[in-house]
């Protein structure tokens, strides 16, 4: 059994434990809150699908998804793509569209900004990963479209190389969001 492994059964372990942990610790008397008493089994069902659409989940597709697409596209060695001219208008585009983005950030009526007129909690600095990504993949996706790589296999080879990462950061949400409604 590899680490990876180990690890993703390591929180299935967990993650079915936590509720009898919580319903002893409860039981003895240490301020937990029980996961299998009346209140907690309605938490459960009613949040039990919250760890599939987690931030930690979507950071996980992400991320297997951009490594699959940057093997797929081939643009790790970069000192063969730095030479091509098609590197640097796919650079400049997304450079002049990044700061655009935080140039209407920075206006003092951007719908961009907090409601305190701020940029932390606001929805550019919350979307910001993806924003990243998103333009991260497209600038990929038009790499290796233009080696001729069939786009979809370059999507889902980061996904079928790593099958595991989902459901790790699926099983470690669920452990995390447990642990968050056990401790008051």
């Amino acid at each position: 059994m590899s680490n990876s492994e180990r690890a993703f059964v390591f929180c299935l372990v967990l993650a079915a434990v936590l509720p009898i942990l919580s319903w002893v610790l409860s039981a003895l008397g240490v301020p937990c809150k029980s996961i299998l008493d009346d209140e907690g089994l309605r938490w459960l069902f009613r949040h039990a699908s919250d760890c599939l659409h987690s931030r930690l989940v979507m950071l996980a597709l992400c991320c297997t998804m951009m490594q699959g697409v940057i093997q797929k596209s081939r643009l790790l060695p970069l000192n063969k793509t730095l030479r091509e001219p098609r590197f640097y208008r796919f650079a400049a585009v997304y450079a002049v569209v990044l700061i655009l983005i935080f140039v209407a950030a920075l206006s003092p009526e951007s719908p961009l900004l907090s409601i305190t007129g701020g940029l932390a909690g606001s929805p550019l600095v919350d979307g910001l990963f993806f924003l990243g990504w998103f333009t991260f993949m497209v600038f990929c996706l038009c790499y290796g479209h233009s080696k001729r790589e069939p786009w979809i296999q370059m999507l889902t080879y980061g996904i079928r190389r790593h099958p595991l990462a989902l459901p790790f950061a699926v099983a470690v949400s669920f452990c995390w969001q447990c642990i968050q409604y056990m401790i008051p």
